[in-house]
């Protein structure tokens, strides 16, 4: 029944948004603006893209040979058919599922799969802190940012102060790193911050805590890669790897639309992107990656036709489908493996596990 509402709720958000972005677009300029583009440069730009996956695994590899043997295959269909479920089930039920494949490849427990995959996200943070770092000294307005009315299709533009646009960022930012630190602090003393949860969520149900606490526990026991600093030092780099890859794609893809940017822009829209879709979203991220996208083009290339920014985000979504589908599908069929019942199975371990 959960995965229902997920999905309704997930439907409504995706219209919605949609709506928002699109309703008083001029159709006409946007297909003049898709029929400019090179296609050619577009092409070259899935190169990056699809290299990023690998790459991403690559990344994983660091951090799952220290709880057992796994072959880069195994990983990779794991985190393959985990990106296809993000792209068409809704919650991002992909983060269930893909240590979840892990296990059936591995037999590692599954309450090791997941907090592995908990810890790739750990070092997936730093990468992304890097982006949001270079964002913050390079695009440095000094005047309000002015959201053109036609965007949203409003009455006026949305004015957003500079003080207002360094807060958020550096809220956001802060905020990572608080993320990560906790993780960190979990491994070195776990005990700690068992005993902050027995006194804080205890006082409110001694079943959420003791739930909380094995959840603690679980990811505690995932950590292994902070035993040796080289696999984390390795880890992050190919982290600072992979978001370079989609860097580059993001700005291959730019130049496609003849987008006179500077240079900064993909690292403010990818920034800007992440924060979109990092929480349970809708399937396939359609809506907020459009938003986000067009967000960055308007705040960063001032006076860009918005009809060509709405043209430009509806194309940067769909080319990141084709090396998801592809490697996905993949995977599926040479593992014998149904998404439908993995996505079954997932939730049946998630509820097992509270």
């Amino acid at each position: 029944m959960k995965k229902y509402v997920f999905g309704a709720v997930g439907a409504v958000l995706m219209a919605l948004m949609l709506w928002l972005l699109f309703r008083n677009t001029d159709w006409n300029e946007v297909g003049a603006a898709l029929g400019k583009a090179d296609w050619f440069l577009l092409a070259i730009s899935l190169v990056p893209l699809f290299l990023s996956h690998p790459a991403r695994v690559k990344r994983w590899s660091y951090i799952v040979r220290a709880a057992g043997p796994a072959t880069f295959r195994q990983m990779f269909s794991a985190t393959q058919i985990g990106f296809l479920a993000n792209m068409v089930l809704p919650a991002r039920a992909g983060e269930v599922i893909r240590p979840l494949v892990l296990t059936r490849l591995t037999r590692l427990p599954f309450s090791k799969s997941f907090a592995l995959n908990a810890v790739d996200r750990i070092t997936d943070l730093f990468g992304l802190l890097a982006v949001m770092a270079v964002s913050l000294l390079a695009f440095r307005p000094t005047e309000g940012l002015s959201i053109p009315a036609e965007t949203f299709g409003t009455d006026a533009p949305i004015t957003l102060t500079a003080e207002q646009y360094f807060g958020g960022a550096i809220s956001a930012g802060v905020g990572l790193i608080v993320i990560a630190a906790a993780f960190v602090g979990l491994y070195t003393n776990r005990r700690l911050v068992l005993a902050i949860s027995d006194k804080t969520i205890g006082l409110v149900s001694a079943r959420a805590a003791e739930i909380v606490n094995q959840l603690i526990n679980q990811f505690a026991d995932g950590l292994h890669v902070f035993r040796s600093p080289l696999d984390l030092a390795r880890s992050t780099l190919w982290s600072l790897i992979t978001w370079g890859l989609n860097l580059v794609g993001l700005v291959i893809a730019m130049m496609a639309f003849d987008i006179d940017f500077p240079w900064y822009t993909a690292f403010v829209m990818q920034a800007i992107l992440a924060l979109a879709i990092a929480a349970p979203n809708t399937p396939g991220f359609v809506g907020p990656f459009h938003i986000a996208i067009v967000l960055a083009l308007v705040m960063t290339v001032p006076g860009i036709d918005i009809n060509l920014a709405k043209a430009f985000a509806i194309i940067a979504h769909l080319i990141q489908f084709p090396a998801v589908l592809v490697f996905g599908f993949w995977f599926l069929l040479r593992d014998d493996m149904n998404l439908f019942q993995l996505q079954r199975e997932g939730e049946a371990q998630a509820k097992q596990a509270s």
